[in-house]
C-alpha cells in the first residue's frame, strides 16, 4: 500500500538552504522585510524526515509525502496562529517581523479553510529554511513541485570556524542530545547522517579533521545538486550579504518577484546590530577570539592531521572568493 502524498495547500513556497552556520537565519530575518512573505518556519519535523529520506531510513517517495504533510501543518499553524516562537532572543521568534500584530490577530481568527484562504487570496509566500537540503532536491521536489530555492553560502574558513565554535566536530560523536537531529550508530560511538558512508574515517579523526572533512564533503554534495538545478536556485554569499544587505535583498524581491516593505533600513540596521553581537571578540571562548580569516586558517592548518583535506578546504576557499570578487 502506497503512502498518500497531499497537495501543498499553499503552492508559493521559498527554500531558504545552505549548510549549518552559513548565515540562513541573519537572511531569513532580512527577507522579513519583503512583502507578502510569511515570517519563516525552522522545522524540525520536516530536517528529520529529510535525513530519514536522505539516509534510506524511508524511501524517497514517502519522504516526500511526509515531508508534503509536514509543511501543510507547518503553514496552517502559522495561518491560525498557533505554537508561535515568543522568545525575543531567538531569530525565528515572530517578534521579528514587521507584521508581528498580524500573526498575533490570527490567534483569534476561525480554524480551517478560512485561515488558509486569506492567505492565498493575499498571494502569500511561505518560507521554509532548511539545512543542506539541496542533497536530497529529488524529495524536496516531490513535496514541493515547484519551489523558490535560496541558496546561501558562507567563506569556508569562517564556515569551518564556526563549526567549530559550535562544537559540530564532537558532538555528534558525543551523542549530544541537544543537536536534536539523528545520529547513526556505528560500533560503539555515532556519526552524523552525512556520514554514514565514511563512518571509520570520521571515529578517527580529530574534532578539527572531522569540520573540514564534513565541510568539503557538504559543500561538494551541494554544488553537485546545484548544477542539476542551476535556473531554479538564488545565489547569496554571505560576504555579499554583509557588505551589501540591500542589494542582496532586491536581487531576492527580482527572483520572487517581490517588493520590499518601508520597513526595510530598520531591518538591516538590526542585522548590523547583532551581527555586533554575535562577533567573535565579544565571547570568552579560546576559538572566539580569533577574527581574521589567516589566524582562522593557520589555527585549523595547526590542528588539523589530515593535510590533503585541508587543501580542498582551500580550494574551496578559492572557489568562493572569486564568486564573491567577480
Amino acid at each position: 500500500m502506497k503512502l498518500l502524498k497531499p497537495k501543498c495547500i499553499n503552492e508559493n513556497i521559498v527554500i531558504l538552504d545552505g549548510l549549518t552556520r552559513s548565515g540562513k537565519f541573519y537572511l531569513g530575518k532580512l527577507m522579513s522585510s519583503i512583502i507578502d512573505l510569511e515570517y519563516f518556519f525552522s522545522s524540525s519535523e520536516v530536517e528529520r524526515i529529510l535525513i530519514a529520506g536522505f539516509t534510506g531510513v524511508v524511501s524517497p517517495e514517502s519522504a516526500s509525502a511526509l515531508m508534503a504533510y509536514a509543511v501543510n501543518e507547518e503553514i496552517y499553524r502559522k495561518a491560525i496562529g498557533r505554537d508561535m516562537n515568543l522568545r525575543s532572543d531567538d531569530s525565528s521568534s515572530i517578534l521579528n517581523s514587521y507584521e508581528k500584530e498580524k500573526y498575533f490577530a490570527r490567534r483569534e481568527s476561525k480554524p480551517g479553510w478560512d485561515a488558509i484562504n486569506k492567505i492565498l487570496d493575499e498571494n502569500r509566500y511561505s518560507v521554509f529554511i532548511l539545512h543542506q537540503s539541496l542533497m536530497s532536491s529529488e524529495i524536496v521536489k516531490g513535496a514541493i513541485p515547484r519551489p523558490y530555492i535560496l541558496n546561501i553560502r558562507r567563506h569556508p574558513v569562517d564556515l569551518a570556524f564556526s563549526w567549530l565554535q559550535r562544537g559540530w566536530g564532537r558532538r555528534y560523536a558525543d551523542g549530544d542530545l541537544l543537536t536534536f537531529e539523528p545520529t547513526f550508530q556505528y560500533a560503539d560511538s555515532y556519526v552524523p547522517y552525512f556520514a554514514i558512508d565514511w563512518p571509520e574515517e570520521y571515529l578517527q579523526s580529530n574534532e578539527y579533521d572531522r569540520v573540514v572533512k564534513s565541510i568539503v564533503y557538504l559543500t561538494e554534495k551541494e554544488s553537485n545538486a546545484i548544477a542539476n538545478h542551476e535556473g531554479m536556485i538564488c545565489h547569496i554569499y554571505y560576504d555579499h550579504l554583509v557588505r551589501n544587505p540591500k542589494k542582496e535583498i532586491d536581487k531576492i524581491c527580482a527572483f520572487l518577484k517581490k517588493d520590499p516593505h518601508d520597513s526595510i533600513a530598520k531591518v538591516i540596521k538590526e542585522f548590523f546590530r547583532e551581527l555586533i553581537i554575535d562577533s567573535p571578540g565579544s565571547k570568552s571562548n579560546d576559538l572566539n577570539v580569533i577574527s581574521d580569516r589567516s589566524d582562522k586558517e593557520n589555527q585549523i592548518y595547526s590542528k588539523i592531521k589530515d593535510k590533503d583535506s585541508f587543501e580542498k578546504l582551500m580550494c574551496l576557499t578559492k572557489a568562493y572568493e572569486q564568486y564573491v570578487s567577480a
